[in-house]
């Protein structure tokens, strides 16, 4: 019937297709001579329109970069279907029979080759039905490295028969694959070969066979190296089988898979298809590739080149080849035609896209050219391209940049190409190869961050305190380059102090932000008075104490206040830089004449707090503690004398409730015959009174506002002047 697609085929004559035999089975009948039966050879692919496993059979050319640019010499043997094959009546010995099969009478059938890489198409070649085999180039120049896929699909209701070959050092491989087996004179035919490397003992190689029709049709098997025959089964019809081989060192080498189709095939020819996996996984075999007869010269090959100006193959660039043997390149998008030129054989130059040529060996080159090329770099003063950025281009080839928010623009330069500069947000230039970039900067500003501890009236410039934005952790005093925005700022924890998260610092462009991070430190001061009673005008000494945890300096005064009725000839202020490290502590012995309460007051924060002397005997001592922000709780110790030694009295008071209370008691040194009786407690109902004693410390768990009383027996020797020992408290 006729072929629809004939116009754009290459015909060659049925009897002048020497070189084209793709097998040594294939057709010294074509030129009049007896069928060779192919030995050894590689037998024809085959790709099948409908019900079968296989959509579209992919083959695998590797391109190394030692090899990029070399001639791939991919050529098909009867690419189209031939309706003398089958649906004419030709059999198996028929003069050129080679395996086409058309299923329905006045139906349509083709099959189209596309070749394509990582990086796009290289070509597509559609085939559709002759009376004749014909011999094709598909590509003859060279490729850049690379893997490149060459994909062959069929659409109609048969199967088309085909040959494969690539020049070397290249090969077809390919995992899942389909043959054809038509040979009558039941010899070896040669299925694919397949190299077993070192690195695959222990992992298990598959081979599968489908559709072979049953036992009684052909033998299949693989020879492994030494040519140790192993038979494989023969599947059944529409079925699949499979032989798993346990990889050894003895199989490491050259593999080769054969079919042989028997006497009692019931076929003209019969298409297989063929699977090999690795533990599972697919892997390639080498198929296709053939060796004409050396007797025979092809005398009418077609090649044809597209290339660009530097004889680069163009990507994606075909042709097309007509009835009236006239080739027309097919160019990508954009490409501009330049010239056309005969390399070998005859033909005539019709323009830079058509050439008519005389049938025989000729090889054809058309070049083209790119369309021209407006490049437009959008970028930082660095040379960075701008995220986001983009241009505009009006019909009076001006350009203008798309900057994302906020961006100023710096320059516009004519980098290629001929065209004047409007402004730094304009360009217009002469159509042809021009390249143009535009500069702009970001938008920037700064922000500055300290620290500053907030001491009563004073704001104390802090150094080396960290802190995090964005992020990262910088350390104030610090000036960061920062875009315009708003930047939270997560201050740290400094001991002795608290700290709020101050506003979020806020850039603009070309000024500086500033964040002040504020702590407020947190101190404690407190007033020892020993001994707290004594005679009338007797010297008690007076011990005011300031202290924090904060680790940086803070300037303080710490100040005794005298009631009416004591005096000293000793400074009643000291003046210094209060630390975690250093406490400022003021000792000054004092004559007191009357019983009252002296105060110790903590400037710049005005934190005071009192201690009580009692003209009596034989005395006490007391003690009181204020922390900023907390608590006051002080405690008084008396003594008593008593039978065997003495009453010790401790009173406590509290203004808040508090745990773990610690009152230090220490008992006086130096005597192996005191003893220090049970404590008993009394206080609020709903303070825990059961304390706990360790050595010279007495623990309430917890206390409560109010007033506490805890009282012992010390049985001692000692004098009474021995016995009083100031007290403390913590909590």
């Amino acid at each position: 019937m006729p072929d629809p697609n004939a116009r754009w085929l290459t015909r060659l004559p049925r009897l002048r297709l020497g070189k084209a035999l793709p097998l040594s089975l294939l057709a010294l009948s074509l030129l009049g001579a007896p069928a060779l039966a192919q030995t050894g050879g590689v037998l024809p692919l085959a790709s099948v329109g409908e019900k079968w496993p296989i959509d579209i059979e992919t083959y695998v050319i590797r391109v190394s970069a030692q090899d990029a640019g070399k001639p791939i010499g991919l050529e098909v043997y009867s690419p189209t279907l031939n309706l003398t094959d089958y649906a004419d009546g030709r059999r198996t010995k028929a003069e050129g029979y080679f395996g086409d099969e058309l299923y329905q009478k006045n139906i349509q059938f083709s099959t189209t080759f596309t070749l394509s890489s990582t990086t796009g198409q290289v070509f597509e070649r559609t085939f559709g039905m002759n009376r004749e085999h014909t011999w094709e180039s598909l590509w003859a120049s060279g490729l850049p490295a690379g893997t490149y896929s060459l994909k062959v699909n069929s659409s109609g209701d048969g199967k088309n028969s085909f040959a494969l070959r690539v020049t070397s050092p290249f090969t077809l491989e390919t995992s899942d694959f389909t043959i054809n087996a038509r040979d009558t004179e039941q010899r070896d035919l040669l299925v694919a070969r397949l190299t077993v490397p070192a690195e695959w003992v222990g992992k298990t190689l598959s081979v599968t066979d489908y559709d072979v029709d049953g036992p009684s049709e052909a033998q299949t098997w693989v020879a492994q190296p030494g040519n140790k025959r192993i038979d494989l089964p023969s599947s059944d019809n529409g079925k699949y089988a499979t032989v798993k081989f346990p990889l050894t060192a003895a199989m490491v080498g050259e593999w080769a898979v054969y079919i042989k189709v028997l006497p009692t095939t019931k076929q003209y020819s019969n298409a297989v298809t063929y699977s090999f996996r690795l533990d599972d996984k697919p892997i390639p075999a080498r198929v296709g590739g053939f060796t004409p007869p050396t007797n025979v010269k092809i005398n009418s090959q077609l090649l044809v080149d597209v290339v660009d100006l530097q004889g680069q193959p163009i990507p994606g660039a075909s042709y097309t080849v007509g009835g009236d043997n006239v080739v027309r390149p097919v160019l990508p998008g954009g490409y501009v035609p330049v010239s056309a030129t005969v390399l070998q054989g005859k033909g005539n130059v019709i323009s830079p896209t058509e050439l008519r040529y005389t049938p025989g060996d000729v090889k054809l080159r058309f070049v083209a050219r790119p369309p021209y090329k407006l490049l437009v770099d959008v970028v930082d003063p660095q040379g960075r391209p701008i995220p986001g950025a983009s241009y505009v281009e009006a019909k009076d080839n001006s350009v203008r940049p798309v900057l994302p928010p906020g961006y100023v623009p710096v320059s516009a330069t004519v980098i290629q190409g001929s065209g004047n500069v409007i402004s730094p947000t304009e360009l217009r230039y002469t159509p042809g190869d021009v390249k143009l970039r535009f500069v702009a900067r970001p938008p920037e500003g700064a922000l500055s961050v300290d620290s500053v501890a907030i001491y009563g009236t004073q704001r104390i410039p802090l150094t080396g305190v960290p802190f995090t934005l964005g992020g990262k952790t910088y350390s104030t005093p610090v000036t960061l380059p920062l875009q315009p925005g708003d930047y939270p700022v997560g201050p740290t924890q400094i001991p002795g102090s608290g700290v709020g998260t101050p506003p979020p610092g806020h850039v603009v462009d070309g000024t500086t932000g500033r964040v002040t991070i504020e702590y407020t430190p947190r101190t404690e001061v407190t007033l020892l008075t020993t001994p707290d009673v004594l005679n009338a005008c007797d010297v008690t000494q007076l011990t005011a104490t300031a202290k924090t945890d904060f680790p940086y300096k803070l300037p303080a005064t710490l100040n005794l206040n005298l009631p009416a009725g004591w005096s000293s000839d000793y400074p009643l202020s000291l003046r210094g830089d209060l630390s975690a490290s250093a406490p400022l502590r003021l000792k000054v012995p004092v004559r007191v004449c009357r019983t009252d309460s002296a105060e110790a007051a903590l400037d710049p924060v005005n934190l005071r707090t009192t201690g009580q002397a009692r003209v009596r005997s034989p005395g006490g001592s007391n003690i009181t503690r204020n922390v900023e922000q907390g608590a006051r709780a002080g405690v008084a110790k008396s003594i008593e004398a008593s039978e065997g030694g003495y009453t010790v009295t401790l009173q406590i008071t509290a203004d808040s409730t508090l745990e773990n209370v610690q009152i230090t008691d220490p008992l006086p040194g130096g005597s192996q015959t005191l003893v220090r009786g049970p404590v008993t407690v009394n206080g609020p109902s709903l303070a825990n009174l059961s304390p706990r004693i360790d050595g010279d410390i007495i623990t309430l768990s917890r206390v409560i506002p109010g007033t506490y009383t805890l009282t012992y027996q010390l049985l001692t020797s000692l004098p009474a002047d021995q016995i009083l020992t100031p007290p403390d408290i913590r909590w």
